[in-house]
This record gives C-alpha cells, sequence and structure tokens, in this order.
C-alpha cells in the first residue's frame, strides 16, 4: 500500500469512519512497514501518525519526542505494532467478550483472570464468593454479608452501625483474590475496595468509632467513605507490610506485591499520610498525581529521612488494571511478564540473555494470552507456551 492510501486511512480513522475491513489493511501496512525497516517517508511523518493513532485510542496520550528518538529502528517498529495491535484487540474485545468467556481455551493459550475471590470467615470457614448466588451469603460479628447482581461483596452493619456488637469481641474477615482473579467489596463504612489479581484485605466486620484500619496484600484500589463521630473524623488506616498508610482524603492506590521491588501508593484525589514501621515519629504527606514508592528492603538504612521517593506519575496508568487495561508506559519486559503471570495465572520462564525491552500501548485484560503474546513479539521477543508457563525465549 502506497503512502497516500496509508495516508487516507489515517485520516478515516481519525474521523471514526473506518470500516473493519480498513482497519485491518491499516494494521497490515504498518505490519510490513515494521519488517522492511526502512520507510520513504520521513522520520517527522512516521510521528505525526503514530500521534494521531495514540492520542485517538481511549484514555491515552501522545507518544513523546523521548519514544520516536530510540536510535534503534525496531524499537519505534514496536511501539507503532503495539499500539496499532492493542486496538485490534479492543474493538475485538467490545464485540466478543461475552463469547470468549464461554469459549474452552486451545491448546497452547489461556484465558484472563475475572471476577472470583475467597472470602475467609472469622471461624476459618473459606466461601468461594464466584460459587454463591446473589443474596446474604452469611452473617458476621453484626455484620450481614451480601452478593449483589453485580457480583460486589457488601456488608452491611445490623442495628445502629453495629454498635452494639462493638462492645463484645471484634471479628475479622479476609477476601483474597487467586491469580487470574479480581473482586470488588464495600466495607462496612461504605468503603469501596478494588483488588487486583493475587491479592487480599482483612477487616473488622463492624468498625468502631475511634479509627478504621485494614491490612492488605498485592495490589488494592480505595475509595474511603468519610465517617465522623461527635463531628471529629474517624482515621483509615491502611497496613501494606511495614508501610502504614493514613488516610486523609479518599482516592488512591496501593502495589505492594512482594515479588515487586517498591511498594507504591499512588494518590488520585484528596490526601494521605505515610508511615513506615519503625519511624512513626516522621511521615510524608501526597497531593493528588503524586506517587511514594518505598522499597523495605532498603528501609533500616533510613535514619534522618524517610525512604520514600515521589514523583508525579501518569494516574491513568497506575489505574489501568481497574479499568480493565493493561496499559505500558516504557515498562521493561520483567515488569510487564510480572503482571501477565499474575492475570494469567502462569509462570515466566527465562531462556537464554534476554535484551532490554520497553513496551508502549494499551491492551484489555479481557484478551487471551496468546494474542497478547503475539502483539508483544512485534517488538523482537519471542514467547512460548507450554502447559502452564510462557517461555521467553528471546
Amino acid at each position: 500500500m502506497d503512502k497516500i492510501k496509508a495516508n487516507e486511512l489515517i485520516r478515516k480513522y481519525k474521523e471514526g469512519t473506518l470500516s473493519a475491513e480498513e482497519s485491518a489493511l491499516l494494521e497490515s501496512w504498518y505490519l510490513e512497514y515494521a519488517k522492511s525497516q526502512h520507510t520513504d517517508i520521513r522520520m517527522d511523518a512516521l510521528e505525526d501518525h503514530l500521534d494521531e493513532v495514540w492520542q485517538n485510542l481511549p484514555g491515552n496520550v501522545a507518544v513523546t519526542k523521548k519514544l520516536i528518538i530510540r536510535p534503534l529502528w525496531k524499537w519505534m517498529a514496536a511501539a507503532v505494532l503495539l499500539i496499532i495491535g492493542a486496538f485490534g484487540i479492543l474493538e475485538y474485545n467490545k464485540q466478543n467478550q461475552a463469547v470468549t468467556r464461554q469459549t474452552i481455551v486451545p491448546q497452547g493459550d489461556a484465558l484472563p483472570g475475572d471476577n472470583r475471590a475467597i472470602l475467609t470467615l472469622a471461624s476459618g470457614e473459606e466461601i468461594w464468593l464466584e460459587n454463591v448466588s446473589s443474596g446474604k451469603v452469611a452473617r458476621e460479628g453484626g455484620s450481614e454479608v451480601i452478593k449483589t447482581r453485580q457480583g460486589e461483596i457488601v456488608y452491611q452493619p445490623e442495628g445502629k452501625s453495629g454498635a452494639n456488637v462493638l462492645k463484645g469481641e471484634v471479628t475479622y474477615n479476609t477476601i483474597s483474590t487467586p491469580k487470574a482473579g479480581q473482586y470488588q467489596i464495600r466495607l462496612p463504612d461504605g468503603t469501596r475496595v478494588w483488588l487486583n489479581a493475587a491479592s487480599s484485605i482483612r477487616f473488622p466486620t463492624v468498625f468502631d468509632n475511634q479509627e478504621r484500619t485494614v491490612e492488605i496484600k498485592g495490589e488494592v484500589y480505595f475509595e474511603v467513605a468519610k465517617k465522623t463521630n461527635k463531628k471529629n473524623r474517624v482515621p483509615f488506616k491502611v497496613i501494606a507490610g511495614s508501610q502504614l498508610i493514613e488516610v486523609l482524603g479518599t482516592r488512591f492506590n496501593v502495589n505492594s506485591y512482594t515479588d515487586e521491588e517498591n511498594i507504591k501508593t499512588t494518590l488520585f484525589e484528596g490526601s494521605i499520610k505515610l508511615q513506615v514501621e519503625g519511624n512513626l515519629d516522621k511521615d510524608i504527606l501526597l497531593t493528588p498525581g503524586q506517587q511514594a514508592k518505598y522499597n523495605p528492603v532498603q528501609k533500616k538504612a533510613a535514619s534522618a529521612t524517610l525512604p520514600f521517593l515521589i514523583t508525579q506519575v501518569d494516574t491513568r496508568s497506575v489505574l489501568a488494571w481497574k479499568n480493565g487495561y493493561f496499559r505500558f508506559d516504557n515498562i521493561g519486559l520483567p515488569e510487564l511478564m510480572r503482571q501477565l503471570s499474575r492475570w494469567y495465572d502462569m509462570e515466566v520462564v527465562y531462556e537464554g540473555t534476554i535484551k532490554d525491552y520497553e513496551f508502549v500501548g494499551q491492551i484489555e485484560r479481557g484478551t487471551n494470552l496468546s494474542k497478547v503474546l503475539k502483539i508483544l513479539e512485534l517488538g523482537g521477543v519471542h514467547f512460548k507456551i507450554e502447559d502452564k508457563k510462557i517461555i521467553v525465549t528471546e
């Protein structure tokens, strides 16, 4: 396809008039474009094309100059192809997601995760939430546990905020997601919680009027409900490993997977105060758009200052998982593969020397694993699927 035809297809894509056949043709052109490793279109024109595609994907931002000027051509091609490929996956899933979930997984593939979690009651009894019907699931320490028709678990305190129960022993529940699982919960105080794959939250079945404290593992997003006691704010605290978060606002995300180097706390709205075990007399405040990285291994090395690295981040990338996407903003291959491992419940094995790859783009999390890997392979890395393993070959 010549340059004039390619420009016409890109123009129609911007206008939203591109047919399914033309979309496939445009993607095919980019594929061939990458394979050739040379082009008669000037570099600045290519950048314009890439920006146009990227800007028109829902929730995306323009690709920066930094990405475009990398010296190796295949990096540029990988960026283009991942974005184009992601668009194809996005459109495919919107039309076929319901069918995909009912499809038997072909050999050498894996279905994406879905809504599944285990509720562990105070007695130790475990309830697989995806297997229970909507309605009352259990009664725990003054709260009724209800599963809504939308699949959310809601704790509804009995009586006046469960005050009669607080005179006795406080009971705790834990909700945990396995690999390839996610879940949404509404705590007894009305706080809404989203659990990513391989994550958990432990909480009292009724909160008292002095303090609300929960403990998490993995990745969790919070929208904290306001609660007062005689006009005084009742603090909401989150324990993530040796890090303590006191919530002064409402919306934030914590990534505390043990296989990640840092605990990442990102604020979307309001403010939060961060402390670490052993340094509770010192704290830092985050404002919206900031992310704190904390390395638990290095915490003992910090004396006068807390071991936090504070940066401004693209909050859309942080929250992509909750909104149903993988979003890659110049992330390396190991981090990307950890995300895939958790979401598809697969082990990742590396064979040989793996080069330094970086990836840009967005793909729906409802996509089968084989399709995700095919898109990633356009950047030069190769994969095999064997049983429950993703093998990175080069």
